[in-house]
């Protein structure tokens, strides 16, 4: 039987700050139900990738597969496109707003 989280984001986040205390700020960003790894290389971000995981498994959490994206150069996230250059706002956006 499904059971419905009233304020499911803020205890998303209530959960995830603790969880993720040592990871926070240096390679992971946590909002609403959203979990972002950044890292400077391919090769940083396997390891920053597993120990989320790690840490994901350790306090008996999980992730729905069909919702993850994984070692993308750029992700649109808020409605800002974030990638290696930077912060941008997603034009696709501004045009909306415009129309």
């Amino acid at each position: 039987m499904p059971f419905e989280l009233t304020n499911a984001p803020s205890t998303f986040m209530r959960v995830m700050n603790p969880t993720f205390r040592d990871c926070i700020v240096k390679f992971v960003v946590i909002y609403f139900d959203d979990i972002l790894v950044c890292s400077r290389s391919v090769e940083s971000h396997v390891q920053h990738l597993r120990l989320v995981l790690e840490v994901l498994r350790k306090n008996k959490l999980s992730s729905n597969a069909n919702k993850c994206t994984f070692c993308v150069d750029s992700v649109v996230f808020l409605g800002f496109i974030v990638n290696k250059k930077g912060v941008h706002v997603d034009s696709t956006k501004i045009q909306a707003i415009q129309d």
